[in-house]
């Protein structure tokens, strides 16, 4: 009789077991990415102000405009985008819906230019970011399962490197394009590099097809 009741016993803990197992993946299948960002950086002593985004949903049937920021964040290295950090300007969006394209334009304060493009974001990109990923990091062990930020590298020569990155992953290009000159108005005033960058471009110049 013993033996039938731990018997059954066992059962019943193996059974609530799985029922647990399914109930964690359940649920893990079921989390959806909700928020996400697109930012932009440039590389040291290259200055670039950003001047508009326009963000296209992916169902088109909604957008976001915003400012990306009067002063982009600038990557470690000059001529490289090797040591590029993770931390750097955005937008944040909190929607489920992840873009099908982003309109850019922006100002190099270096070379004085202005430029535009239009970014299409591919399925493969978007699904990239909607997948799931049990991974934590961080002093506080933070669940950070997405890869849920689009970091557009600019250039003064007017490329911009595609990133995909999240608070838990590394910066891994996706593509390159070339953006197109944009032409201001003709009194338009570009604002001046800081003294130490200025010292750099008069020293080192604007390099082209680089980055």
């Amino acid at each position: 009789m013993r033996l039938v009741i731990s018997i059954h016993k066992s059962l019943l803990i193996i059974f609530c077991l799985l029922i647990s197992a399914c109930s964690v993946k359940h649920q893990v299948k079921s989390q959806q990415l909700s928020e996400w960002t697109v930012s932009t950086i440039s590389p040291k002593y290259y200055t670039v102000r950003g001047d508009i985004l326009l963000i296209e949903g992916e169902t088109k049937q909604r957008g976001w405009r915003g400012m990306i920021g009067k002063a982009t964040m600038e990557s470690e290295q000059p001529l490289s985008w090797n040591e590029l950090g993770r931390f750097h300007s955005g937008y944040f969006i909190e929607s489920k819906e992840l873009p099908r394209s982003l309109y850019i334009r922006w100002h190099s304060l270096a070379n004085k230019k202005s430029y535009h493009k239009t970014v299409v974001v591919s399925d493969d990109l978007r699904n990239k970011m909607r997948e799931y990923h049990d991974i934590r990091c961080g002093y506080y062990d933070l669940l950070l399962p997405y890869k849920n930020n689009i970091l557009l590298g600019l250039a003064p020569d007017g490329m911009i490197s595609v990133f995909l990155n999240g608070g838990c992953f590394d910066n891994e290009l996706q593509f390159k394009v070339q953006a197109v000159e944009y032409k201001v108005v003709d009194d338009f005033v570009y604002p001046e590099l800081s003294e130490e960058a200025q010292a750099y471009v008069d020293e080192h110049g604007v390099p082209v097809g680089i980055w």
